[in-house]
């Protein structure tokens, strides 16, 4: 079994968190393979240039050449508020990991790099949509649940 190593993705890595993206969406059962496609494409545009301006940072673990887990964060611009400036925050996103390498700890090391890298870069904090097959996970992490709602707007 080849050792795996945890690193940085970069705009060359762009197919890589693509695809794990969909691993993501397929795992947890969103969509199907036509609305799957449209996502990619829709991912890639929206993604790329982010990725070139530093404001969409990817991490992936690699089994040789094979990319078998990944998360990403999300530089999101966020508006002022008491003892917040405004700017950007860190939103963690995308955690996959390939079902053959799950149990290894691989989800944990990618968020792990991820908090690493937004620590070294001064964030204090992060946020994340959890799904309910990650909540132990990032609690384990030191992840504490807040509130958020949503509503459906009819068109």
């Amino acid at each position: 079994m080849a050792r795996i190593v945890v690193r940085q993705a970069s705009v060359d890595d762009l197919e890589v968190l693509v695809a794990l993206r969909r691993g993501m969406f397929e795992s947890m059962g969103v969509g199907d393979a036509a609305s799957r496609d449209q996502q990619d494409r829709d991912f890639r545009r929206w993604v790329r240039p982010r990725l070139r301006r530093g404001e969409y940072v990817g991490f992936a673990a690699w089994a040789g050449e094979v990319a078998v887990a990944g998360a990403a964060i999300w530089l999101c611009e966020r508006q002022p508020a008491p003892g917040f400036a405004g700017g950007r925050l860190p939103y963690l996103l995308s955690v996959y990991t390939e079902p053959r390498f799950r149990g290894r700890g691989l989800a944990t090391r990618t968020i792990k790099a991820a908090m690493a890298w937004c620590r070294d870069q001064g964030y204090r904090s992060m946020t994340l949509h959890a799904s309910p097959a990650g909540r132990r996970l990032y609690a384990r992490l030191g992840w504490e649940r807040t509130w958020q709602m949503r509503v459906e707007l009819s068109p």
